[in-house]
């Protein structure tokens, strides 16, 4: 529970907004809105705002500490807005924005993805594949960012290294300027309240992977947990597999999530790809495995705690750079050593603390070597040791410590942006 002391201020009003899919099935941005509601209710009466799409997600969310509330189109999701004093929400919509702050809203935006890097590389952005069509879907993308960072009152962000890249992008803005800046640090424009863990343990009611897929109990069982995203290298793993039982190892390989819960996004080409090649190896449906669909959130563990270790791998890219990869954390959860390509930041906090095993980029023999220090179960069992001994840094009640009391605190905290664009300076030459 948050202390508030000096400067205490009136319980917040806040509404949370969904910008993705809220329900049975969740992706990371849906699930995160919910749990970020959730710790938010010690400081604050909170709403969490989910499309008319997911009304269902009222019946799965009842019984919680907040209220929730469907919204249609722009003017319900103002009006839903309009009755609290702090909005919590990835990008929204200019003219959302414009009349919710015109009429008192302070806006808290969530930026623990780096979507322009991300979208960047993408295959695909909005839909559209022609380079010219992504550019100018890309830009918009980039203006609706810079929209966000001139409005905020408060941001939060994963790490150090993505705040970097957004207090660079505030400043090219004109979000940060001497006027606006008002003696705030870092600290208090952007705070770090990367993705969380659950605080409750996992427990598994079936052992869903090796069940449902047939996979042999005697195999040593690795789980890919999540999407196979365009930016992600789910090939190199399979290659390593298919060697290895080449060589009479007994290593199987799970991926869960092939369909994003997301009907607009639905199933990445790189899911095909994975398929493909693994039929082409010989070990699709022997060896390496797929779901269908998505993982129910609150089925999670039942897929966790089957396997006996992770993977993550990725392909080097500018999402690489600046990605925070959420599934790292269900690894935490079920205590999972972790097997991850080099280049992000969580590859260096798990080599940094010994959490897993730390890979070259698309180096088959170096992912077919850890699978099989990996499968050694007194040297598994040691780096599950570890997992254990961090888990409770990353539980949501100690990742969103910084957002609880910038809400606690939000009168004197939450100094209201402006969407307006900065004049621009129009002296020109040396003064």
């Amino acid at each position: 529970m948050i202390s508030i002391t000096n400067g205490a201020s009136e319980r917040a009003r806040v509404v949370v907004i969904a910008t993705d899919v809220v329900g049975k099935r969740m992706a990371g941005p849906g699930l995160r809105s919910v749990r970020i509601a959730e710790q938010l209710t010690d400081v604050a009466t909170v709403t969490l705002a989910v499309s008319a799409g997911d009304a269902d997600a009222a019946l799965l969310l009842s019984g919680q500490p907040y209220a929730v509330r469907t919204y249609g189109d722009a003017n319900e999701l103002v009006r839903i807005i309009g009755e609290h004093d702090v909005a919590y929400s990835q990008v929204l919509d200019r003219d959302v924005i414009r009349r919710s702050s015109a009429g008192g809203a302070r806006f808290v935006f969530d930026l623990y993805n780096a979507l322009p890097a991300e979208a960047i590389g993408a295959e695909a952005i909005g839909g559209f594949s022609d380079p010219e069509e992504k550019d100018a879907v890309f830009i918009n993308v980039l203006r609706q960012f810079r929209i966000a960072l001139r409005a905020g009152a408060y941001f939060v962000t994963s790490n150090e290294r993505q705040r970097d890249f957004w207090i660079g992008y505030a400043l090219a803005a004109g979000a940060l300027r001497p006027s606006t800046l008002r003696g705030r640090t870092v600290d208090d424009v952007i705070g770090l309240v990367p993705f969380g863990m659950q605080d409750d343990e996992p427990v598994a009611r079936r052992l869903a992977l090796r069940e449902d897929l047939g996979i042999p109990e005697d195999d040593f069982l690795l789980l890919w947990a999540g999407g196979i995203w365009d930016w992600f290298d789910a090939e190199t793993p399979i290659r390593a597999v298919a060697e290895l039982r080449d060589q009479g190892r007994r290593v199987s390989l799970a991926f869960y999530g092939t369909a994003h819960p997301n009907a607009l996004i639905g199933t990445p080409p790189a899911v095909a790809r994975a398929q493909s090649l693994a039929r082409r190896l010989g070990v699709l449906g022997n060896g390496v495995y797929f779901t269908e669909g998505w993982v129910p959130a609150d089925e999670r563990a039942d897929y966790l705690l089957d396997a006996d270790a992770a993977v993550s791998a990725h392909r080097p890219s500018f999402e690489t750079r600046y990605a925070f990869r959420t599934r790292i954390l269900d690894h935490f959860w079920a205590r999972l050593p972790s097997i991850v390509t080099e280049g992000d930041w969580f590859a260096d906090y798990i080599g940094e603390n010994q959490l897993g095993i730390v890979v070259p980029c698309e180096d088959v023999d170096a992912m077919k070597d850890a699978m099989l220090r990996m499968s050694r179960s007194r040297y598994n069992r040691r780096i599950g040791r570890r997992v254990d001994k961090v888990r409770d840094d990353w539980k949501w009640s100690v990742t969103t410590r910084p957002l609880r009391h910038a809400i606690a605190t939000w009168e004197a905290s939450l100094i209201p942006g402006s969407d307006e664009k900065p004049a621009e300076d129009s002296a020109s030459g040396q003064r």
